[in-house]
Order: structure tokens, then C-alpha cells, then sequence
């Protein structure tokens, strides 16, 4: 091969951009297409072009993570040179590149073929994350039609999600698809995830008589998988928090200790069957209250006395003797002196759960279980740090009653499949809360080290989905 084309290849091969450099906590990730528009718009104007082909692509590092730029044929490096727009960013050996901090930098290889510039830019976005993974890549050899091969990308699209390939400065460009039932492109080259699967898309690019096909391996996905909070932290929150219950509550901690000791922690329990708000003041008598080390009080003043940091409440069934809403405004009253008790405990509604049909009663049925959950819903979505969990959907067969395989008594009370159900839901809502609340602080991290409009915008929507209440307002805080 001459030496012509030796340095088009090297340039154009040289952004294959690998998952085999270091990690940090193990986690890497490149960037969807779309990701880094912004800064691909400011490439125009700072990078130098003759004449000559440009190809304008993304990546998002993680700080401290490195990535080697690689080749699709065996070149020598001293054939391009690789630059950063800022080394205290994104430094530069060699085809090796580090994120040294949070920011934004531009990494630009450029060679030249006769008259011809080959200019490669990667807009680069570092943050912190421990969630994120790469995209599923194996180092290939990508085969060309063309004596000049040309650069290749990995990346991932969901379906129904659009993109383009950006290439400017040729004559003419020719694009083309692998598998169009997985990934269509356009004339102009707009790409179209269509179905999972994978695909080949290139770009055909010819600029006098020089042509480089640049190629973009898609991996197109239903939904990514979910996010993995480990069992550790999961044991951790649960083990300081209390749930508190009536009947329900007791068949829900036999079923929690069956699952072996110390299961998501070992939560205290404290639940009893003749127990329900009505009865937390003592009004019948300290046989049905709660007690907690030796002391029987309203459970506002245990709670206080346990130390948790979060309470998980299933109440009301024992309750229900008027309409839903005199019972929700006794379950306001209760609640409000849990706040009131434990300002910074974070509290969790759990829906009341169905009735059997053919055993409801005037007011122990269905229709006023949906009215008193869809009024404790609205009470927790108006108040700080309090959630709702709905455990009462799952468990509904399609006339709106408790199912036939969750029910133990043809009744309200339940079975062990229905235990399981209400825990998974319950693990579940806890576990999104924190992937929720660690992305944010992380994002809020990113920016407070980068400083850039990109990296706020970023922790502001990160922020946005956190539940309202003390953690939202001191990250909010933060980002002034």
C-alpha cells in the first residue's frame, strides 16, 4: 500500500474507538450518534479544513477511564497525529486517551492524502457515573469496498429513535444499510431504528479520486436492561427502616422471615391483627396498640424511638367503617403526626390491597379501597419526602377483586404469592428511588467539576426526577 493511502487509512481507521482501555468501577460507555450535538456544531469553526472529507462523532468518558483508539487494519500511529482541544480534560499518548476530569473537550485526528485533509473529530463529554455501561463491542476487523477504508463507530439505538451520520466536505455521499428491517438510512443519511437486531450502516465518501467508506456498527435494542443497585445498599436501607401493618402486616413479616435471616436487612416489624388508626391513640385499649422495646405508644412515638430513617406504612383495612373519605382524612391526621414526630423520616404509603369479591362489605369493598388509595396517592404526590406504592393493582384479578391465588381466606388476607408480589413491588419502587437519587447527586458532581451550560442542563433533569423533598432542594442548592 502506498504511503497515500497508508496515512487515509490510518486516519480514517484510527476512531475505532475500543472498550480496551481502563475503566472506572469497572463501567465504560460510547455515546449514542446523537449525543454531543452541541459541541459537534462548534467543530466547524475551530477545526482548520483545506479541502477535504470531515467526519463529526461522539464519546462519553467516565473520569478516570482511558480508551485506545484502534485500527481496522495494522498501521503505525506515526501516521496521524491526535490532538485535545485541552489536555487538563482529555489527555492524549499516543492513540491513547484518558479522561483526566468532568468537562467537554474535542479530540481531532488529521492527516493528509496529496491536497487532500482527512479530519476526524470526537466530541468528547466526560462525567461521573457508576450506572452506565459500554455499548456491547468486540474489536473487529471492519472490511471496506474501497482501497481507503474509512472510520468506524460503534453505537446503539433504540428502536424508534432517528440519527444521522455526520460527513461533510465530499462530493458525494453514498449511504447504504446491512439489514433495513434493523436500521434504515436515508439519502441524506438519516438512520431509523427499526428492530432490535444489528446492522452495518455506511457512508460512501468521494472527494476527487480519493473515496473512504465510513461505517457505523448499530446495535439497535428494545430497552436497555435495568439498572443494578446492589444487594448490599438494597440490605442496608431496608435494615433501617420500620414497616408498620395490621393483619396484612403480620402475614407480610412472616413471609419476610421465611426468606432467611437478615433478608433485605432484617427490617423491624411492628404489626398486629386488631391493630389500625383508629386504635393508635389507645382508645380501645393498650391490647390493641403497637409496642416497641418494652413501651406501648402511638406509633409515631416508636418510630421515633427505633431511629429509622424510613417507614413503610400498609394500613387501613381495619379502618374502613364510613366512606373513603372520612377514612382518608383520619389517615391524613395519622400521618401527619408521624412528620410531625419525625420531621426527616421519609414515609411510604403502601395501597391498601383488594377485597375478595362475594366477600365485601358496606364499606370494605372495591370501589371505596380504589377511592381511599387514589386519596392517599394524591396526599403523598403533595407532600415531601412521602411516597405511594401501589401494591393494590398487582394483586387485582380483571372484575377489580382480589385474585383467587392471593387470596388465603376468600377474604383480605393473603397468600405467600402475594407476599412475594407485594415485596418485589416494594424493592422495586425503592430501588428506581435510588438509582433515581445517586444519578442525580452524580450528575450535580459532574457539573460542579465541569462548569459547562451541557453539564447543568444534565444535572437539572437529573434532578427533575428525584421525589420532591429534602434531598431534591440540596441538590437543586448546589447547581447556584
Amino acid at each position: 500500500m502506498s504511503m497515500k493511502y497508508r496515512a487515509l487509512a490510518a486516519l480514517t481507521c484510527a476512531l475505532l474507538l475500543t472498550g480496551c482501555g481502563k475503566t472506572i468501577e469497572g463501567q465504560s460507555r460510547l455515546s449514542p450518534l446523537n449525543s454531543g450535538d452541541a459541541a459537534a456544531e462548534s467543530v466547524q469553526s475551530e477545526a482548520e479544513v483545506s479541502t477535504g472529507i470531515t467526519r463529526t462523532s461522539s464519546l462519553s468518558l467516565f473520569k478516570g477511564e482511558s480508551r485506545t483508539l484502534d485500527f481496522t487494519a495494522v498501521q503505525s500511529p506515526a501516521d496521524i497525529t491526535v490532538t485535545s482541544s485541552d489536555e487538563s480534560i482529555v489527555s492524549v499518548n499516543g492513540l491513547e486517551v484518558t479522561a483526566k476530569k468532568c468537562g467537554d473537550a474535542i479530540l481531532t485526528a488529521a492527516a493528509k492524502v496529496g491536497d487532500v485533509d482527512l479530519i476526524t473529530t470526537v466530541n468528547v463529554t466526560v462525567s461521573i457515573s457508576r450506572f452506565d455501561e459500554s455499548i456491547d463491542y468486540t474489536p473487529q476487523q471492519i472490511t471496506s469496498a474501497e482501497s481507503a477504508p474509512g472510520y468506524v463507530q460503534h453505537s446503539a439505538l433504540k428502536i424508534g429513535s432517528t440519527d444521522s451520520i455526520a460527513v461533510q466536505g465530499a462530493d458525494e455521499v453514498v449511504y447504504s444499510s446491512s439489514d433495513p428491517a434493523v436500521a434504515a438510512v436515508s439519502e441524506s443519511g438519516e438512520i431509523e431504528a427499526v428492530a432490535a437486531g444489528d446492522a452495518e450502516i455506511t457512508a460512501k465518501a468521494t472527494l476527487g479520486d480519493v473515496t473512504a467508506e465510513y461505517k457505523t456498527v448499530l446495535n439497535v435494542y428494545k430497552s436497555k436492561p435495568a439498572t443494578k443497585i446492589p444487594q448490599a445498599e438494597l440490605d442496608e436501607y431496608f435494615g433501617s427502616s420500620v414497616f408498620v401493618g395490621c393483619s396484612l402486616g403480620v402475614g407480610h413479616q412472616l413471609y419476610l422471615e421465611s426468606q432467611g435471616e437478615n433478608y433485605l436487612g432484617g427490617p423491624l416489624y411492628l404489626a398486629l391483627s386488631s391493630y389500625g388508626i383508629y386504635n393508635d391513640g389507645g382508645i380501645n385499649g393498650s391490647d390493641y396498640q403497637l409496642s416497641y422495646n418494652g413501651k406501648t405508644a402511638p406509633v409515631r412515638e416508636l418510630l421515633k424511638d427505633t431511629g429509622a430513617k424510613a417507614v413503610f406504612i400498609n394500613l387501613g383495612t381495619n379502618d374502613m367503617y364510613g366512606d373513603a373519605e372520612g377514612v382518608g382524612e383520619t389517615f391524613k391526621e395519622y400521618i401527619a403526626g408521624i412528620r410531625e414526630e419525625n420531621p426527616d423520616m421519609l414515609i411510604y404509603i403502601e395501597a391498601l390491597t383488594p377485597v375478595y369479591i362475594g366477600s365485601e362489605t358496606e364499606y370494605l369493598n372495591n370501589e371505596n379501597v380504589d377511592k381511599l388509595n387514589s386519596i392517599l396517592k394524591e396526599y403523598c404526590d403533595s407532600n415531601p419526602d412521602m411516597y405511594y406504592i401501589d401494591i393494590n393493582s398487582i394483586m387485582k384479578n380483571d372484575a377489580g377483586g382480589l385474585k383467587d391465588e392471593y387470596t388465603s381466606d376468600s377474604y383480605v388476607h393473603l397468600t405467600n404469592e402475594a407476599n412475594e408480589a407485594w415485596t418485589k413491588k416494594v424493592v422495586n419502587f425503592v430501588k428506581n428511588q435510588l438509582v433515581y437519587e445517586e444519578r442525580a447527586e452524580e450528575a450535580v458532581e459532574t457539573y460542579e467539576e465541569a462548569g459547562t451550560e451541557t453539564a447543568l442542563a444534565a444535572a437539572q433533569a437529573a434532578i427533575e426526577k428525584v421525589g420532591d423533598g429534602a434531598l431534591k432542594v440540596q441538590l437543586t442548592a448546589r447547581l447556584s
